[in-house]
C-alpha cells in the first residue's frame, strides 16, 4: 500500500468517486456527443422550371416558390406552388432573381428588386404583391433605389423596412403600405442579404456579414432605422450565417409580438479567424439570441458537428434558421461533398437547449437548395444549385444549370431512433479511466516531493508581493464592463485569457487576491447586476427572460445565485427595489 497522508488519500477517493459518476452518466450525457438520427428523404415531383436564387415559403398550406433564375443564368417571371401532389405554373409581372420576399401580416407577399439582366447582371426597381387566395400577381409600384439582394421588415400599419444590394449603393428606405417607397437614411456599412430584427420600440435593427460585393465583413457594428448604430462584442466572434439568397428575416423570429417579446434566434459562425471565405465547409457554428439590442448566446447540450456522418465528411451550414414556433424547435440546413442533406434541429425553449442532428443519404440532384417549413412541420427542399465536388472543400456553384428537384424531410410528428453514430463509446471510459490513474500517481509524486523540498527549506521566508494583480484585475474589470463577456451563459477562464493576452492561472490568482473569490462567483456578480438593472428597467419583464439575458445558463443557478448575492429573489427585488 502506499505510504500518503491523509490529504492526498482525500483526493484520491475524490477521483474514484468522479469516475465512477462518469461511467453512471457516460451512456446518457447529453454533451458525450451531438445525437444523430438518419431520416429518409421523399422525393416529390420536380417543379415546371429549374430555378435558383428563388425564394420559398408556406402560405395558406402551399408551399411556393417565386422568381430566381433558370437554365443558362437567366431570369424567369414565374412562380409555383404545391397542391395536390403537382407544382403549378403561375405568371408573374416582372422578373425577381435574388429579389426581396416578404410575408406579410394581411397574407399577402411582397416582392420587389433583383437582377435586371441574366448573368445577375444589374438591379431593377420592380414591385409587385401576390395574393395566396386568389394565386395572382399585381405589379403597383416602384422601389427608391434599384436593389437586389436586399432585405424587408415589416412594421405598423403595412410599413416595410427595406434595405440590402448588390454591386451598388446601400440605403434604408420604407414602404408606406400603399404606393410610395422613399429614402429614409444611409448607412455606414453596405450589406447583401441583410438579417432586419424589429424591437418593441418600433425599430430595426440590420446586420449581416457580406457586404454589397459578397465578402465578408467581420464587423461588430449594427446599424438601426432609428437610433444610432451599435456595437455588439459578440459580434466580434460570431456572425449570421451568410445567405446568398432572400429570405424572410421573421424566420428567426420566436418572440410573441403580443406581449412586446421580440427576440430572434440566429444561426452563428465563428469568424474570429477572419479567414475571408464565406463559404467553408467544418466552420463552428452555434446560436445566439437577440431580443431588443441585448445579444447572448443560447447554451445547448453539446457543441454543433462540424462533421457529419463520418469524420471526413467536413458540413457546410449554409441556410438561416427556421424556427417551428409550434413545436418550438429550429432547423438549419446543411451539406456535405457526397450529396447528403443535414438538418440541426434545436430545442430552443429548454435550457440547455438540446440539439439533434438529422442527416439522409446522398441525394440524387439535391445540390444546395432553398428550404420551406410546412405546415406539418417538415422541411421541403425545392431547387437550388449544383456545387462541385472535386474542388478540395470548396463551393463551386453552377448558375447556369440550377435544379428542379424537390425533397420532403419528414421531422415534425414522429422523431426517429437516433443512429449508432450517438452512442457513446466506452472505449472513451479506458482513455479517461488512464487520465485520472495518471493523475494520481502524479499527485501522489509530486506531494512527496514537495514534502521533501519543505523539509529542506526554511519555514520563515519572507512573503513576496506581486503588485502586478492589481493592474490586471483592472483590466479584467475593463474587459468585463466594455465588452460584457458575462452575458456569455458558456463563458470561461480561458476565454478571459485569451482576450487578455495572457493564462488562466493568472487570471485566477489575480480575482482570488485581489477579489477574495473565485472566477465564477466573479462573473455572477456581474451577472447579477445585469438582471438587477433589466428588473429595475423594465418592470413588467417576466423573470424567465431576466436570467436568460443576463448571461445564466439555468433558472435553478439564476435563483440561487441572484439569493446569494442580494439576500432576496429576484421576486422581492422586484417589490424593493423602489
Amino acid at each position: 500500500m502506499l505510504n500518503i497522508d491523509k490529504n492526498v488519500k482525500i483526493n484520491v477517493i475524490i477521483m474514484i468517486v468522479m469516475l465512477m459518476s462518469v461511467v453512471a452518466r457516460a451512456s446518457t450525457d447529453p454533451k458525450t456527443t451531438c445525437p444523430m438520427v438518419k431520416i429518409e428523404a421523399e422525393r416529390l415531383p420536380d417543379l415546371n422550371i429549374p430555378r435558383n436564387s428563388h425564394s420559398a415559403f408556406c402560405l395558406n398550406g402551399e408551399v411556393t416558390v417565386f422568381g430566381g433564375h433558370t437554365t443558362n443564368f437567366i431570369p424567369t417571371p414565374t412562380a409555383e406552388y404545391y397542391k395536390n401532389g403537382k407544382w403549378h405554373l403561375m405568371e408573374m409581372a416582372y422578373p425577381h432573381d435574388n429579389a426581396l420576399c416578404l410575408v406579410l401580416r394581411s397574407g399577402k407577399v411582397l416582392l420587389a428588386g433583383g437582377h435586371a439582366e441574366p448573368m445577375g447582371v444589374g438591379q431593377s426597381y420592380y414591385v409587385e404583391d401576390y395574393d395566396p387566395v386568389t394565386h395572382t400577381f399585381r405589379g403597383f409600384c416602384i422601389l427608391d433605389k434599384k436593389r437586389t439582394f436586399a432585405s424587408g421588415a415589416e412594421l405598423d400599419s403595412g410599413r416595410v423596412v427595406v434595405t440590402g444590394n448588390w454591386y451598388a449603393g446601400d440605403g434604408i428606405e420604407l414602404f408606406d403600405g400603399d404606393r410610395n417607397f422613399s429614402s429614409v437614411k444611409d448607412v455606414t456599412l453596405g450589406r447583401s442579404v441583410p438579417y432586419l430584427l424589429r424591437t418593441s420600440d418600433c425599430d430595426v435593427m440590420i446586420l449581416g456579414n457580406e457586404n454589397i460585393y459578397g465578402k465578408p465583413l467581420c464587423s461588430d457594428t449594427v446599424e438601426r432605422l432609428k437610433g444610432t448604430s451599435l456595437h455588439i462584442p459578440l459580434l466580434n466572434k460570431w456572425q449570421p450565417i451568410a445567405f446568398e439568397a432572400p429570405f424572410c428575416n421573421d424566420l428567426g423570429f420566436i418572440g410573441d409580438e403580443s406581449e412586446g417579446n421580440f427576440t430572434y434566434l440566429l444561426a452563428v459562425q465563428d469568424w474570429s479567424d477572419r479567414i475571408q471565405t464565406q463559404f467553408q465547409f467544418g466552420r463552428p457554428m452555434a446560436f445566439m439570441l437577440v431580443r431588443d439590442t441585448t445579444f447572448s448566446m443560447l447554451p445547448t447540450t453539446c457543441s454543433v458537428p462540424q462533421t457529419g456522418v463520418s469524420s471526413s465528411d467536413s458540413i457546410l451550414w449554409y441556410s438561416p434558421l427556421i424556427a417551428d414556433r409550434k413545436a418550438h424547435r429550429g432547423y438549419v440546413h446543411g451539406i456535405d461533398l457526397q450529396g447528403r442533406s443535414y438538418l440541426l434541429c434545436v430545442e430552443y425553449d429548454k435550457r440547455p437547449a438540446p440539439i439533434t442532428l438529422y442527416y439522409t443519404d446522398p441525394l440524387p440532384d439535391a445540390g444546395a437548395p432553398m428550404m420551406a417549413l410546412t405546415d406539418d412541420g417538415d422541411l421541403m427542399l425545392v431547387g437550388g444549385y449544383n456545387y462541385n465536388k472535386k474542388n478540395g472543400g470548396k463551393l463551386d456553384n453552377d448558375n447556369f444549370s440550377p435544379l428542379a428537384t424537390v425533397y420532403l424531410l419528414h421531422v415534425g410528428p414522429q422523431p426517429a431512433k437516433a443512429s449508432s453514430n450517438s452512442q457513446f463509446h466506452w472505449w472513451w471510459i479506458l482513455l479517461i479511466l488512464a487520465v485520472m490513474v495518471v493523475t494520481m500517481l502524479f499527485l501522489v509524486k509530486k506531494h512527496r516531493r514537495k514534502s521533501e523540498q519543505n523539509d529542506a527549506v526554511p519555514n520563515d521566508l519572507p512573503v513576496s508581493s506581486d503588485n502586478s494583480n492589481e493592474e490586471l484585475m483592472r483590466r479584467i474589470c475593463d474587459l468585463m464592463e466594455t465588452q460584457k463577456l458575462y452575458l456569455n451563459s458558456e463563458l470561461k477562464l480561458n476565454d478571459v485569457a485569451d482576450a487578455l493576452n495572457t493564462n488562466r492561472n493568472l487570471i485566477s490568482n489575480s480575482i482570488n487576491s485581489q477579489r477574495g473569490c473565485s472566477f465564477s462567483q466573479f462573473v455572477s456578480t456581474y451577472r447579477v447586476e445585469h438582471a438587477k438593472r433589466l428588473i429595475r428597467r423594465q418592470p413588467g419583464i417576466k423573470i424567465s427572460e431576466v436570467w436568460m439575458q443576463s448571461g445564466f445558463s439555468t433558472e435553478g443557478s439564476f435563483f440561487r445565485t441572484f439569493k446569494a448575492i442580494t439576500g432576496m429573489t429576484p421576486s422581492e427585488f422586484r417589490q424593493q427595489k423602489d
